[in-house]
């Protein structure tokens, strides 16, 4: 599993033995500086960070980008290529790249010995990914820990240290020392130049190679008594490759995806990376050693399987210069350096080997053996694991629930936007809710689920530690239960576009009818638990799992409080705990435990009231005492369970952040005046003697204007009001109009703004003005 800390990425198996060094990932010291984090930026773990034994002695995570790193390595610095399955070619350049990451940068050196890394208890040792840098939020624990330096023992460094990169300001094309992208999107079949555009680059694509009889070059080697699947490419051209055109510098990983069936129904998409690649010419060779159990078997299944869909992806990771869609101030435009990874499925898709090359690599008949689903309780509720056939000791889970997400940085707003279109009449007002949930899990249930799953791999024949990951649906869904007519719906609908990853979490915008969205925004303060029920959806192709989604403003994902160290010994450590967040908090008597050294020891929390009530931004001075002394280096975090923490929330200061004002929507309000026939006549002493009116004109605040005679005494016009006050239940403002009366003896006068709730206005009769303009006015 990756999760992202403001754009780098650190590799994890979620529910492995190190539990406690996941839930340190998202909240590290200097917490506003990491979330502040650019891609690019340097991240360094010390020698003597706490629990290094785990994670790796000397660790330097060096200038990541978009590359994703193992973390279960012993030294960073000191991998070969094979260990981290990335080929490197910068042939066919006419010109030095001279920001092309070279082998050290990355931690990678030459040549392939196809080992498989070492398994470490709660890193994971996958090859590493090429993460998407637009990954919204991390995975969410139930309990962060928060780091803060003053818990250190005097000599002991910094957990981790962020050295920060300028600014990635735009800059100029001739700037650059690397070949440009013709847009901010790249793809590989884009014709990319150098700065001066003397050179052209096509990225080469690579598909897989095949023998004089027809097989594929794929085979099953021993090496040292260990069987390896090896796997050839043949580099083929970019379609924008031409005489001329050089071969843009690019890494390479390679993959194997293939569908698994669930014992139950339904498949799920394996992803198997190639731990060793290297390039050799034109032809790319990758490398997958089958030392687990049942692996070789399962893949030659899969590979003569159509209905497995095998497929082989080769990725490209390239650094290149893209546009920013900036313009300079000499008004040219704006370029920045970025590394991508562009992916290609390699031909053919799907990929089906013929029996008799299964024979030759060692294969039986048999078909694809189904993943495993054991069900295991914890706190009242039953949870499914899934086993894969193939790596026995891997189990895939889901998580507990998906809650609505609190965002980083500043007062932690909910991420949910309202966002309202302009209409004619308020039946035809619809508003749209967007809104992000993250998934939550909750540790202590995989941590009681272990023992079960690794008696059922050693069942297996495999005695290698359990390693947990969350499962890879391929087509997970979410079902909502919305009103419909401003009366609650009976069941839950499939929302077929939703944005929907098990890690990441869930993005939806609703458009909905006004009445409606009226209840479903009380739903969100917790007025229903009927209006807004949800769930997430898992293998719709068999007996489908389901994970609850709770859509309310007291029960988000993210922290409500902050916990800051100001002193700390061996007997107490004093703190100040603040309300982070725009509504009322109150805390209760959180769990908190001490992380040293490893250990964890749980910490008594003195001054804090059961009905204690904290308003936002207000904090308070508490103590937090051990029940056994901490140790002499001091502690490495604090962590704090805030699940049970209870939020009152504010209506005014929520609406204030989730509102989206850019737009400005209006309603068009139409509106009549009439004039009865008496107020054209006239009680005596309004205007001059035996004096008339001609007729009233009628001006409406951001309307229109309506004139009126004796004979035609009624009139209709428009107006424009916000449609905001509609959206929460208040009532429209009120109108606003002024009228000028005209006199048959040629004076007018103006009456002053009135203002008024009707949809029916009288027009207000007033004597002309002394003035022979008029007046009277506002």
């Amino acid at each position: 599993m990756t999760t992202d800390i403001g754009g780098v990425s650190f590799a994890f198996n979620a529910g492995d033995g190190d539990l406690d060094l996941a839930g340190m990932l998202p909240e590290l010291p200097g917490l506003d500086q990491i979330r502040g984090a650019r891609i690019g930026d340097l991240f360094q773990a010390p020698d003597r960070f706490a629990g290094a034994d785990r994670l790796g002695v000397g660790v330097s995570l060096g200038e990541l980008d978009q590359v994703g790193t193992d973390l279960g390595h012993q030294d960073l610095g000191h991998q070969d290529l094979g260990r981290f399955g990335v080929g490197i070619d910068e042939l066919g350049t006419d010109e030095p790249d001279t920001d092309e990451p070279d082998t050290d940068e990355l931690g990678l050196h030459p040549g392939v010995d196809g080992r498989e890394p070492p398994d470490r208890p709660g890193l994971a040792t996958d090859p590493p990914i090429f993460v998407d840098p637009n990954r919204r939020l991390p995975f969410v624990w139930r309990d962060p820990i928060i780091i803060d330096r003053s818990l250190l023992g005097e000599d002991s460094p910094d957990p981790w240290t962020w050295v920060p990169t300028p600014p990635r300001n735009s800059v100029h094309r001739g700037d650059l020392d690397v070949p440009v992208a013709p847009s901010a999107s790249p793809t590989d079949g884009d014709l990319f130049e150098s700065p001066d555009g003397g050179t052209r680059y096509a990225l080469p694509r690579y598909s897989l190679a095949f023998e004089t009889t027809g097989d594929p070059r794929i085979s099953i080697v021993e090496r040292d008594g260990t069987a390896i699947l090896v796997m050839a490419f043949a580099e083929t051209p970019s379609p924008a490759a031409a005489p001329g055109v050089a071969k843009l510098p690019h890494l390479v990983t390679v993959s194997l995806k293939y569908r698994v069936p669930v014992i139950t129904g339904g498949t799920v998409v394996l992803d198997l990376p190639f731990p060793s690649v290297r390039i050799d010419g034109t032809t790319v060779v990758a490398e997958m050693p089958l030392t687990t159990p049942g692996l070789r078997q399962q893949l030659l299944a899969a590979l003569s399987s159509l209905e497995a869909g095998v497929s082989l992806v080769a990725g490209r990771a390239v650094t290149v210069g893209v546009p920013t869609g900036e313009t300079m101030e000499d008004g040219r435009p704006g370029y920045r350096k970025e590394r991508l990874l562009l992916e290609w499925t390699a031909p053919p898709s799907p990929l089906v080997i013929s029996e008799a090359h299964r024979n030759r690599l060692g294969g039986v008949a048999g078909g694809i053996q189904p993943m495993g689903r054991t069900r295991i309780p914890f706190d009242g509720r039953s949870h499914s694991y899934w086993q894969d056939p193939a790596r026995p000791e891997r189990f895939y889970f889901l998580p507990d629930r998906f809650l609505l997400a609190r965002l980083p940085g500043t007062g932690r707003p909910p991420a949910l936007k309202v966002r309202a279109t302009s209409a004619a009449s308020v039946d035809d007002v619809r508003v749209t809710l967007e809104f992000y949930a993250q998934p939550v899990l909750v540790r202590e249930r995989l941590e009681a689920a272990r023992p079960v799953l690794q008696e059922e791999a050693k069942a297996r024949g495999v005695d290698a530690p359990v390693r947990l990951e969350v499962l890879p649906d391929p087509q997970p869904s979410l079902r909502l239960a919305l009103p419909r007519g401003g009366a609650p719906s009976t069941g839950l609908v499939e929302r077929p576009e939703a944005e929907i990853d098990l890690e990441l979490g869930v993005t939806h915008a609703e458009t909905l009818a006004l009445e409606d969205f009226r209840l479903v925004y009380d739903a969100l303060f917790g007025a229903s638990l009927s209006l807004l029920r949800g769930e997430v959806r898992v293998g719709a192709g068999g007996t489908p799992e389901d994970v609850p989604l709770e859509l309310r403003f007291d029960r988000t994902a993210g922290d409500v409080l902050t916990l800051t160290v100001t002193a700390a010994s061996a007997a107490h450590i004093e703190a100040r705990l603040t309300n982070a967040i725009e509504s009322r908090v109150r805390p209760g008597n959180p769990p908190a435990l001490a992380v040293c050294a490893g250990r964890q020891i749980p910490l008594r929390i003195e001054g804090l009231a059961d009905d204690l009530v904290l308003s936002p931004g207000e904090g308070l001075d508490v103590r937090l005492v051990p029940r056994t002394p901490l140790p002499e280096t001091g502690a490495q975090g604090v962590v704090l369970d805030q699940s049970e923490v209870v939020v009152d929330p504010d209506r005014e200061a929520i609406w204030a952040l989730v509102f989206d004002r850019t737009a400005q929507p209006q309603l068009v309000r139409e509106v009549s005046v009439e004039a009865v026939p008496a107020l054209f006549a006239g009680p005596r002493g309004t205007g001059p003697q035996g004096d008339r009116v001609a007729a009233f004109v009628v001006t409406v605040e951001r309307g229109g204007t309506v004139r009126l005679t004796e004979d035609v005494p009624t009139g209709v016009t428009t107006v424009r009001v916000p449609v905001r006050p509609l959206l929460t239940g208040a009532p429209p403002p009120p109108l606003r109009y002024r009228t000028e009366t005209w006199w048959q003896s040629g004076g007018i006068g103006v009456s002053d703004w009135r203002e008024t709730e009707a949809t029916i206005l009288l027009p207000v009769r007033t004597a002309p003005s002394p003035s022979p303009q008029g007046g009277g006015g506002r």
